[in-house]
């Protein structure tokens, strides 16, 4: 029988994955998370990670493939359908026990989120009209969602603490994984206010317990004719037997011969095996064990610790029958797995079952757990505690009846002292390690928590075997993304049990080695001082580790400060003495010596760290043997210029030289690196080049960013993978990079010398990207002969490259290309044709190219198109409008500060956006049930009047209008937005800035639905100058986030716009007139124009002319009439046959009034309006 789900073991390649809306977040809160969770190794997962035009179930996904869910909910988390559906299918993991969750309040309570009558609710409510079979599914996602304890932003004094609480969390959760790459979750129930307390007298509450007998109910058939032993694991305290109890107790009557034996470690240690099977066969009328082994059995061992205590009683099932069924909890999965592969890993308990346990044991002498501050407490108590049932109830237990001042203090000592019943109970499995895994797990949780799996292993003994595994089996450690972590309790209890042999707490690491001078404290396994927090000077001397420690048992050192690194305190003096032997890891930061002593003996050193020394000139004098060498870290070491001392370091893999801006020459013998991975030369300012014939067979990776001294470059690795070469100053590539078969990413940034590339270049098959940014001095791109059928980005910005494709088109070179960049390139006059060919293309960066002037064609899934201070542009060619764009996903056309651009230039631009739009709308309809983007389309450019076909018109950021009563008839498709805003010279702070529009639906039953969209936005990423927006522009956006059948049709909409800098509303700029026009749909999905409703013609707005539009420049095309383009009919009167030539070229391609260019009332014949892309649906 195969293994039940939750119990296998599956590699899960996020640890997180990040869910949320609205862009002001992502460029504030999300992007310093971001940065929190890579400095903390944690592997997480955001939708950036993914193109655009992704569906969503790309999303769905990479929910599945991820450990811990985070849903940061804000105001605008109810607006977005994508976040909702996420949401669902988070909690359905979670659900399933495979996802944990920690939802994030932000700017919201959790009172707010779970309500469906406030704000929050009515949006959500409003995102539900289009089907409203979704409100139910959403609306039970968030309740149970924000039943589940999460971290609250008011509760914080600022962001950065939530962030750096949301990384703790994260990492206490990960270090619950019960075993290797097993994403088990907490699984999601209601708050139950009763419980059950089985007979050993552990609490659990009914919906855990209910769920996971179903769970067990699922791996054991008692119908199936086969043997079945099921195994429940997991960590002590987890609540192994109380479920087997509970299993057991609904499951006796199965068999005839049903036997459950209890404690049966305790009973062999005490008794022997003998006495085993005499409580086996005990009770029975036929004390016989042939008797009893005739029978089906059903029999469950408790707390079996040893393989050869099951191996006694069941003889390797050889007296057992076939048919029966066996259940062994076990703290040890090895005991087990020769014997079954069907194991339940017993998961913790989810925040909600959590906190109700804690709080009925803290909380009993009266004392309500909201007063003062004892909810936030009880939250990191109970995050502390990880879903450990045993340790929820004894840590209740400990503060029950305590003031708040001695819970903050209990809180302070939690990571150093284990409460004495759960110390107890984590001894008893403690003592049944064998040494080797006893210094394993003690130098985890001293020293190495949540480090890389493989660099661990290296550091422990090799000849212990697999001791990682081993202790991974036994649920001390686990293994979660490639990171070895530990349960909070455990890393506690190892802390307390050996604090004299590892100096690691660094509230009093400075204290003890104070001690420990004094006192000539005895052996010494590591020690780890963060020097941070200390203002005395720490007392590292000669004698120090000579005489009054016994160093020569010392393995891991590590002297460093968490802040800043160059600023270490504990210096060392000239003349201290290295005596030691056993050091595997050595980690100084401004050790202040110019080389390491003599007499240290370097032979069992794994990792060597000396980063940030400002006087060392070489690690030692004399050659030395290095046969266990594997990383090396001398970065920022500004005076080091010999290396001769690595000579021998034949087994190192990673060598990090960062900053040494004396190194001007790497030695000959470094060919003998064979094993050599990674090399990092970043910033070693007067190295010219690497040793001739240099031959580093196995190196993946080299650094060479900002090494303004390297001219050359030669072949040093078939097998390289990144090279990086930005910021130096070669002026070509060998033709030997052909060679470089496996090579991935080639950057070339900011090479200011490059003249040429190699022709060879189309032989890097697997090249992905190529990074010419900043090549001044590039003219020519070498002739793709070969198709690249892998390279996807191409980075072509500040180069002189004229015509960087055409060639390359011509032979298909570069199909595969998806992002291109070509900004700031003043060589280019326009875009060849055919750049058409380019059908992956998705990505098209044109920025600041001031001599670019047309645009005669452009790729026809291109999404993003980024053209901002092409101050020369004039015209967008027609082809533009009759482009096939793409279904997958938005499009965002930014031609901001392109001043010349021609009005028919402009027409063209706007009716991509529309054909975008309309087939972006009819494929989510058809694949999404009408799910979709914020905003589907966005475009920008220069000018100042609302486009004559927006039949909904006002000065200022606000309209309203009453809503046609035919709207449901009709279709309701989605709507078009536009804002003309002023900005006089505009300088963009944080080189970010927004449009944004803010809709409010009322319908007649005065209830009222609110929806953002963010029309347009810029942001410059490069940060070589600041963004500037010169002039006032008009931003178009298009949405069908209405799509679909509507419950209640609105019948008044207001919609108002503001400027944002990502942060607040910006008062320096002036949103001068706006507009709207209600999009229709046909009951066939194709857009019309209703014949009955197109005779409707808007009232004119007549504050269109008040101050703020006379201010605005006056356009000079002028209708047949002397009316300006833009203006509206007066009250009755009739297009002219000028209004419809004007409005054709207009609306162009895109309303194709070529074919129906005649006055509005003599069109009668619906087929003729059928034939119209789309209908502007008129309001009254």
């Amino acid at each position: 029988m195969a293994a039940f789900p939750c119990s296998q073991v599956v590699s899960k390649p996020w640890q997180v994955f990040i869910s949320f809306s609205g862009q002001d977040l992502r460029n504030n809160f999300i992007s310093h998370l971001e940065g929190a969770f890579t400095e903390a190794k944690i592997n997480y997962y955001i939708d950036n990670k993914e193109t655009p035009s992704e569906s969503q179930n790309v999303f769905f996904t990479r929910i599945q493939q991820s450990q811990i869910a985070l849903p940061i909910f804000s105001s605008q988390y109810a607006e977005s359908k994508w976040c909702l559906n996420e949401l669902v299918e988070v909690m359905k993991q979670a659900e399933q026990g495979k996802l944990r969750v920690i939802p994030i309040f932000f700017n919201v309570t959790p009172k707010d989120v779970g309500s469906p009558y406030g704000s929050f609710g009515c949006k959500v409510y409003a995102e539900s009209q289009h089907n409203p079979s979704s409100l139910p599914i959403w609306t039970a996602a968030l309740k149970s969602a924000t039943g589940n304890i999460g971290l609250v932003l008011k509760n914080y004094s600022n962001e950065r603490l939530l962030i750096l609480e949301i990384v703790a969390s994260v990492k206490k959760v990960l270090a619950l994984e019960p075993n290797s790459h097993n994403a088990l979750s907490r699984e999601i129930s209601p708050v139950i206010s009763g419980g059950r307390i089985s007979s050993s007298g552990k609490f659990f509450l009914d919906e855990v317990m209910n769920h996971r007998i179903k769970q067990l109910e699922e791996m054991i058939d008692f119908k199936c004719d086969q043997t079945q032993i099921v195994g429940i694991v997991g960590m002590p305290g987890i609540g192994k037997t109380t479920l087997a109890e509970e299993y057991y107790a609904r499951s006796d009557d199965r068999y005839v011969f049903n036997k459950f034996i209890s404690d049966i470690r305790e009973m062999v240690e005490q008794r022997g095996h003998h006495y085993l099977e005499n409580k086996l066969l005990a009770g029975q009328e036929l004390n016989d064990e042939a008797n009893i082994f005739s029978k089906k059995i059903f029999l469950v061992l408790d707390d079996v610790s040893q393989k050869k205590h099951i191996e006694f009683l069941l003889q390797n099932r050889r007296r057992i029958r076939k048919g029966s069924k066996i259940v062994i909890t076990t703290r040890d999965k090895s005991s087990i797995a020769e014997l079954s592969p069907d194991i339940y890993v017993v998961p913790p308990l989810n925040d909600t079952d959590a906190w109700q346990l804690f709080k009925d044991h803290a909380f009993k002498s009266g004392v309500s757990s909201t007063t003062g501050n004892f909810s936030k407490l009880t939250r990191k108590f109970v995050d502390y505690a990880g879903g450990n049932p045993r340790a929820l109830e004894e840590l209740g237990k400990e503060l029950n009846g305590k003031d708040e001042a001695e819970w903050v203090t209990r809180l302070q000592n939690l990571p150093y002292q284990c409460n004495i019943n759960i110390s107890r109970e984590l001894r008893i499995s403690y003592e049944e390690l064998t040494v080797q895994q006893k210094d394993a797990f003690l130098d985890i949780a001293c020293f190495f928590r949540s480090e890389e799996e493989n660099y661990v292993k290296c550091l422990l003994d090799s000849e212990c075997g697999d001791v990682v595994k081993e202790l991974a089996d036994k649920f001390f450690i686990c293994i979660s993304a490639g990171r070895i972590e530990m349960h909070n309790l455990l890393c506690a209890f190892g802390k307390e049990l050996r604090s004299g042999e590892r100096m690691c707490d660094h509230r009093k690491t400075a204290t003890i080695l104070r001690d420990a001078i004094q006192q000539e404290t005895k052996d010494v396994r590591g020690i780890f001082l963060d020097t941070c927090t200390e203002t005395k000077g720490i007392p590292v001397d000669r004698d120090t580790f000579t005489k009054k420690f016994k160093p020569m048992h010392l393995r891991y050192l590590k002297i460093y400060d968490s802040l800043c690194p160059e600023k270490c305190r504990a210096g060392s003096p000239e003349g201290l003495d290295f005596p030691f032997e056993e050091i595997r890891y050595l980690h100084w930061e401004n050790i202040e010596l110019k080389e390491l002593p003599s007499d240290f003996n370097p032979k069992n050193l794994i990792d060597l760290r000396l980063p940030y020394n400002k006087k060392i000139d070489r690690v030692w004098g004399a050659v030395k043997e290095l046969p266990r060498l594997k990383w090396v870290d001398l970065s920022h070491s500004t005076k080091l210029t010999d290396l001769s001392a690595l000579s021998r370091a034949y087994g190192l893999q990673r060598l990090n030289l960062k900053g040494c801006t004396s190194l001007d020459k790497l030695p000959e013998e470094m060919g003998n690196m064979k094993k050599l991975i990674y090399l990092n030369l970043r910033e070693c300012t007067t190295l010219s080049s690497l040793p001739e014939k240099l031959n580093l067979i196995s190196l993946k990776t080299i650094i060479l960013s900002g090494c303004s001294s390297f001219n050359k470059f030669e072949l040093i690795s078939d097998n390289l993978e990144f090279l990086h070469l930005d910021g130096t100053i070669i002026s070509t590539l060998p033709p030997t990079i052909q060679n470089f078969k496996k090579l991935v990413l080639l950057n070339l940034k900011n090479c200011t010398m490059l003249e040429s590339l190699p022709d060879c270049l189309n032989k890097l098959k697997v090249l992905e990207e190529l990074m010419l940014s900043g090549c001044s001095r590039l003219r020519n791109f070498p002739k793709i002969k070969e198709t690249m059928e892998n390279l996807q980005i191409l980075l072509l910005d500040g180069t002189s490259v004229e015509k960087p494709l055409q060639d390359q088109l011509q032979m298909n070179g570069l199909s595969m290309l998806r992002r291109l960049c070509l900004s700031r390139n003043n060589m280019i006059k326009s875009l060849q044709p055919c750049i058409s060919e380019l059908s992956n293309l998705q990505w098209m960066d044109l920025r600041y190219c001031k001599n670019l002037t047309s645009l005669l064609t452009l790729p026809p899934n291109l999404q993003y198109l980024n053209a901002h201070g092409c101050i020369s542009l004039k015209t967008v060619a027609s082809p533009l409008a009759l482009l096939l764009p793409t279904e997958k996903g938005p499009s965002s056309f930014i031609f901001t500060n392109c001043e010349k651009l021609e009005h028919v230039a402009e027409n063209e631009i706007i009716c991509y956006a529309h054909n975008k739009t309309r087939i972006s709308s009819d494929a989510l309809n058809r694949h999404n049930k009408g799910l979709a983007f914020e905003t589907l389309a966005a475009t920008c450019f220069p000018g100042s009047v609302v486009p004559a076909w927006f039949d909904n018109k006002a000065s200022g950021a606000v309209l309203e209008r009453e809503l046609p009563p035919y709207l449901r008839d009709n279709g309701f498709a989605g709507i078009a937005l536009c804002a003309v805003v002023s900005f006089k010279n505009y300088k963009i702070q944080n080189n970010n800035f927004m449009v944004k529009c803010i809709c409010e639906l009322n319908n007649v039953e005065t209830s009222s639905s609110f929806f953002n969209f963010h029309i347009g936005d810029l942001s410059e990423t490069d940060n070589q100058q600041q963004c500037t927006i010169k002039s006032t522009h008009v931003f178009i956006g298009f949405t069908s986030l209405f799509s679909g059948e509507m419950r209640r049709v609105p019948t008044k909409a207001s919609i108002r716009f503001e400027v944002t800098d990502g942060t607040s509303e910006d008062a320096k700029c002036e949103v001068l007139k706006c507009g709207f026009s209600l999009v229709c749909e046909s009951d066939n999905g194709s857009w019309h124009a209703n014949a009955e409703a197109s005779q409707l013609v808007c009232e004119p707005d007549n504050s269109i002319s008040d101050a703020k539009a006379d201010a605005v420049p006056k356009d000079n095309g002028s209708g047949a009439d002397g009316r300006s383009r833009g203006d509206e009919l007066r009250p009755g009167e009739k297009p002219t046959t000028g209004d419809l030539m004007h409005q054709k070229k207009t609306e162009n391609a895109c309303l194709q009034l070529s074919r129906l260019l005649v006055d509005i009332n003599e069109v009668s014949d619906k087929k003729k309006w059928n034939e119209l892309p789309f209908a502007l649906c008129p309001c009254p």
